[in-house]
């Protein structure tokens, strides 16, 4: 019984997961219409979109703890409730400061979706797919973000930005109430946690208590090398994605809000493709991490290249396949918390992963914060591609640094640790 209701969960966490990607990502078609009805420079919608992130990142480390204390189904109902709230206040803010605050509010509600189910697959499938798995709920998610650019392109040209919000939030408030319903009994029968429903899954190293391990994993050298590399790629990812990818097509290339938002969903394409690519590519083939997240990295290196090359609008088709390649080649990093997640004990498999879930939100605010005040600061003076063109600078750099970063990791893949 147990065991046939692990992936009726999973589908719902999975679907909860799609509306907050949604909520997450609907800012990049809606970027013209928030600096023309709060009248703002782009300095502070960048500001407003960091703020999301910067909560939803300072969220992780308590969730990751409430899901190894309290279990998946309080923490996701808990946190996503707190999130359908704040985005309804958002959708019907009158002004900038009231915006900001409920962006603030509704990435750290959203941030509660992730890590307790990356947890759920710790608890109730083998490691050797955890992976693949994994690629799975980013599939999910990256379904949610490609909802948030063309359709919600044509959803607002018909019922405007504010409107278009409720839809979403309103799907997810519904399913948290299903996925409260749906756990509870599971916990009641079990008499323990979720993980009875597939025992023996869980690491045999995690013999330790949770706070013990949970300090010792931030004295571990080998730990920085993930935490660093998930801040650099994640961070530019969705300052792209979240944020500059349409606007950027729309004001350098002068295409049409539904052009770009066509462009930018290929970029979640690239994600829900690149996941299962990568996980499987992982666990079935290379049987390894490390080479994975080295051709991933690299790829990502030439494509900024790329864009910091280009000068004209290269047509429709290559233009989407850019759009495409960026979102494979970033999603590796699901290939990275796989390896943070076999780096420690399961116990505080949670933590570990939210701890650099932390990293790359901490990386995204930064990054959208940095990137709106050099728009603002360089158009004064300059044009927007001359903005971009210095944007796509800082992106190559840091993408470079990432990839230097990998010569520090270890391999972490389960048959490995072996040896270890």
């Amino acid at each position: 019984m147990l065991q046939s209701k692990r992936g009726l969960v999973f589908g719902v966490l999975c679907l909860i997961f799609v509306s907050a990607l949604f909520l997450r990502t609907c800012t990049a078609v809606i970027a013209e219409d928030l600096l023309r009805d709060f009248a703002i420079p782009p300095t502070s919608l960048g500001l407003m979109a960091s703020v999301f992130f910067y909560a939803y990142a300072s969220a992780q480390i308590p969730v990751g703890i409430l899901a190894d204390r309290f279990g998946v189904g309080c923490t996701v109902f808990g946190f996503g409730l707190l999130g359908v709230a704040a985005s309804l206040s958002f959708a019907y803010a009158p002004n900038i400061q009231i915006a900001t605050w409920t962006r603030m509010l509704t990435g750290a509600g959203t941030a509660g979706i992730f890590i307790p189910t990356l947890k759920f697959l710790s608890l109730t499938y083998p490691p050797q797919k955890f992976a693949t798995m994994s690629s799975v709920i980013n599939a999910a998610g990256s379904m949610g973000s490609m909802l948030s650019t063309l359709p919600m392109a044509l959803l607002v040209e018909k019922i405007g930005w504010r409107h278009s919000l409720v839809i979403p939030t309103a799907v997810m408030f519904v399913l948290l109430l299903f996925v409260w319903f749906l756990m509870k009994p599971l916990t009641k029968t079990t008499g323990r946690t979720i993980k009875a429903i597939n025992e023996g899954t869980e690491n045999p190293q995690a013999s330790t208590s949770s706070q013990k391990t949970a300090v010792a994993f931030w004295r571990q050298p080998v730990f920085w090398p993930f935490a660093i590399w998930a801040f650099l790629v994640y961070g530019v990812l969705l300052s792209f994605s979240s944020l500059w990818g349409a606007t950027y097509l729309q004001e350098v290339f002068h295409v049409s809000r539904k052009t770009a938002g066509g462009h930018l969903m290929f970029v979640f394409i690239g994600m829900i493709a690149g996941g299962v690519l990568w996980g499987v590519l992982s666990d079935r083939v290379f049987k390894a991490r490390r080479p994975i997240m080295f051709i991933a990295t690299l790829g990502q290196l030439l494509l900024w290249l790329v864009m910091v090359l280009l000068s004209t609008y290269p047509g429709p088709f290559f233009t989407s396949l850019i759009y495409l390649a960026i979102g494979t080649c970033s999603v590796v990093f699901l290939i990275n918390l796989s390896c943070v997640k076999e780096l420690f004990p399961a116990n505080v498999a949670a933590t570990a992963m939210g701890t650099v879930d932390a990293f790359m939100f901490f990386g995204v605010a930064f990054f959208q914060g940095i990137t709106g005040y050099l728009l603002d600061i360089t158009t004064k003076n300059h044009s927007f591609g001359k903005a971009f063109h210095y944007i796509f600078i800082l992106y190559l750099v840091s993408i470079i640094f990432a990839f230097l970063l990998i010569l520090l990791m270890p391999e972490t893949f389960p048959v490995n640790k072996k040896t270890s």
